[in-house]
């Protein structure tokens, strides 16, 4: 069957914000990045922020691949393979965050501060076209990897509180068989 003129004109547009997108990524990349290392203390973001060494900065190195990829997926549209490739970039950032006890919209709110990146960079082109309902699309699915961002977070937070609850329990176990309460340890029953 034919396509509608509505369906072709989003098609047009939707091209056209990945062409924009296509075009301006390395300044989206690299503003999003900035942004990404503000949501940390200065001194950490100051230090993050001058390079590139996978050994010695390896989460402002994964941080910016990971900004790189997002981008990368959003410019391509709905391509599967892209997306598992962004979920574990995501992964990681989220990972690190949830260890480091940030809240969960901290964890996850650094997604949003892409739309500021495009925003910035794309706006007067997206006035020019008028494409505001692609863009509107575009924000939905970041929209989509934020939501994607705090179930990693909780996945990650009760990973962390399970071993937490572990160590507890071996430490408790430990401290029973010292004090010798727990049965068997010398093979007696336990003090009273």
């Amino acid at each position: 069957m034919g396509k509608s003129v509505c369906d072709e004109a989003n098609k047009i547009s939707m091209n056209t914000i990945g062409e924009l997108l296509a075009a301006n990524r390395d300044a989206i990349v690299k503003d999003w990045f900035h942004h990404i290392l503000d949501t940390y203390p200065p001194e950490t973001a100051k230090l993050w922020k001058k390079g590139g060494d996978p050994f010695h900065n390896p989460v402002a190195v994964r941080s910016h691949e990971a900004a790189a990829a997002v981008v990368d997926y959003l410019v391509k549209g709905h391509d599967e393979e892209a997306l598992e490739r962004v979920l574990a970039y995501l992964d990681e950032l989220v990972r690190v965050r949830a260890v480091q006890n940030f809240t969960p919209s901290q964890a996850a709110g650094f997604i949003f501060l892409l739309k500021k990146s495009v925003r910035e960079t794309l706006w007067n082109d997206l006035k020019r076209l008028g494409a505001w309902e692609e863009f509107v699309a575009l924000e939905s699915r970041i929209d989509g990897l934020a939501l994607a961002c705090l179930d990693l977070y909780a996945k990650c937070r009760e990973k962390l509180y399970e071993i937490r609850l572990g160590d507890l329990r071996r430490e408790y176990t430990q401290l029973l068989k010292r004090a010798q309460i727990v049965v068997g340890v010398n093979g007696e029953e336990p003090a009273r």
